[in-house]
């Protein structure tokens, strides 16, 4: 998935999230990054948080469990990789540094259809792994047609490739219209499927 074009452009803005509510997230602007003692702040102990960061409207996102000094830790490596990139490359290189992102998009382990931002109270629509999803796109499409997350019409929508390992990341493409009611494009869905397919060798 490192290959995609999308991930090769700038870094536009990034968030963390507690308990995956993505709806209170705290973002900043690639341009205007927190302080360490900020993002130390945020947490305050946290045994869990995630980061997202987008590439126009793909992104990039990890999950990170565990104590509380490994937490901070995985969360400071993102800020570090954020204040040395120029592009996805370079974001990439930085978060390599950490042996936990080692193996980032190797393994996909299932997709979900979202609506951006707010992945939770919408409800987000659940599929197998690329390969397996497109063996029964016809059925993917139909039952995603009838979701919560096609009938929203406030939110860009977007497929995300999830994994387990190294640790629980996942990475996400445009699959809606550019402007309201963000309907979702069929094409572009099964585009993305065809690509992650191929990106992820290990696939399980």
């Amino acid at each position: 998935m490192l290959d995609h074009p999308a991930f090769a452009t700038s870094l536009r803005l990034a968030q963390f999230a507690k308990a995956g509510s993505w709806e209170t997230a705290w973002s900043f602007s690639r341009a205007k990054l927190p302080s360490q003692a900020a993002v130390r702040e945020y947490l305050a102990g946290a045994n869990e948080v995630a980061f997202e960061v987008f590439f126009g409207d793909a992104f990039f996102g990890a999950r990170f469990d565990g104590s509380a000094p490994e937490v901070e830790a995985r969360s400071l490596t993102c800020l570090a990789a954020l204040d040395g990139a120029s592009d996805g490359a370079s974001f990439f290189a930085g978060l390599s540094r950490d042996d936990a992102f080692t193996g980032l998009g190797r393994n996909i382990d299932f997709t979900e259809i979202g609506a951006v931002d707010a992945w939770r109270s919408v409800g987000a629509f659940r599929a197998a792994a690329p390969r397996e999803a497109l063996r029964h796109f016809e059925d993917l499409w139909s039952s995603l047609a009838a979701s919560a997350v096609a009938h929203d019409g406030t939110h860009k929508k977007a497929v995300e490739f999830a994994c387990r390992h190294p640790l629980p990341h996942w990475f996400a493409l445009p699959v809606s219209a550019p402007l309201p009611p963000y309907d979702l494009d069929r094409s572009r869905l099964r585009e993305a499927c065809e690509f992650a397919a191929r990106a992820g060798l290990d696939e399980h």
